[in-house]
């Protein structure tokens, strides 16, 4: 059985073998007559180059690169033309209302000349309504020249009338009184200037007070600055002064014709005629002076007090008396001068002048009379 199955496997290889064999043999066999019969191929010359064939397709994107460094900055352009302007906004909402004033009347220089601000200022006062102690005004005027012309303005009882500086505020006319007022009044910071080229003039006529005012009075016939009748106040720092130059003529500064409180002040009283006569104060009733200057010149006479009057008294404490004609004190007044600088005349005294602790302008003492 092993021998059986030996020689099967045998005869199967054999038969591999000689399948294979023949295989083998073969092959060499028919590679040798190929090879004996091959004829070898001479090589010629390299001809030219052809024309470069049509590109071919572009190939996928490469991955980004990195970023290069920035490049310099260019120049400005230049600016755009404006554009046109917008629409207007709307209103904003009013304002507060402004101050007004309950009692009191502005005046100011709004027209074109100085006889135009005078009517105005006449206007003004014509039209304050009714005043009285109760209902008080105050006429406020604003620096300017106020020409009233020949008018008079009248300042009514309970009614101030305030100027802005007597440099600043300057009320003029040319008739034969300027300004005239009434009791209760008051007239402050102003000049008041009265000029009558064609007889007397008067510059303040008042039955009030006055403070801080220059009264300014020039005339033919006759000039005063100011005449005080029943004042009701003081006459307070008062600049007053009356000139004039016709014949038989009289300047007066001040003239009380009643009683008056008068303190401090200067008060100049020039009459160029030789016939003339000059008085800084006179006098028609009694009267307390403190501080005040009294200086009168030209004429026939020039007193810086005069007292015309019928048994009154005039006090004069620290004041200045200047005046070639010394001083007028008739039968039956007083005069008393106290503390102050004195003329040193009294030929004109038939009254009384009693002058205790006074002296002459080169500082020696007067006499008690005055003298």
């Amino acid at each position: 059985m092993f021998r059986r199955t030996l020689c099967v496997a045998a005869v199967l290889c054999a038969a591999v073998f000689v399948a294979g064999g023949v295989a083998a043999v073969a092959a060499p066999t028919h590679q040798h007559a190929a090879k004996k019969h091959k004829v070898a191929a001479k090589t010629g010359p390299r001809g030219p180059r052809g024309a470069p064939g049509a590109n071919g397709k572009n190939g996928a994107a490469g991955a980004t690169g990195p970023g290069g460094a920035n490049g310099a900055n260019g120049t400005n352009g230049t600016n755009g033309s404006g554009g046109a302007n917008g629409a207007n906004g709307t209103n904003g909402p009013g304002g507060a209302a402004g101050t007004s004033f309950l009692r009191t009347v502005v005046v100011s220089p709004t027209a074109t000349t100085q006889a135009g601000n005078g009517a105005l200022l006449l206007s003004a006062l014509a039209g304050i309504g009714t005043v009285n102690a109760g209902n008080p005004a105050l006429i406020w005027v604003e620096p300017g020249i106020y020409d009233i012309g020949t008018a008079t303005l009248s300042l009514p009882a309970f009614a101030d009338l305030a100027g802005s500086g007597q440099d600043t505020t300057v009320i003029s006319g040319t008739g034969a009184l300027a300004l005239s007022a009434a009791a209760n009044t008051e007239i402050r910071n102003v000049t008041v200037k009265g000029t009558n080229a064609a007889g007397a003039a008067t510059a303040i006529s008042t039955a009030g007070g006055l403070h801080d005012v220059t009264a300014q009075a020039s005339g033919t016939s006759a000039a005063t600055g100011v005449v005080a009748n029943t004042p009701t106040l003081a006459l307070i720092d008062l600049n007053a002064s009356g000139n004039t130059s016709a014949a038989s003529s009289s300047a007066v500064a001040l003239e009380t014709t009643n009683t008056v409180v008068l303190r401090g002040g200067t008060f100049n009283a020039v009459d160029s005629a030789v016939s003339g006569q000059a008085s800084a104060l006179l006098v028609h009733n009694a009267i307390a002076v403190n501080g005040a200057t009294l200086q009168a010149s030209g004429g026939s006479a020039a007193y810086p007090v005069a007292l015309v009057g019928t048994s009154q008294t005039a006090k004069i404490i620290a004041s200045t008396l200047i005046g070639t004609g010394g001083l007028f004190v008739p039968t039956g007044d007083t005069l008393d001068i106290g503390g102050s600088q004195v003329p040193g005349v009294i030929t004109g005294v038939t009254g009384t002048a009693v002058c205790p602790n006074d002296w002459h302008a080169n500082y020696s003492m007067g006499s008690t009379d005055c003298g």
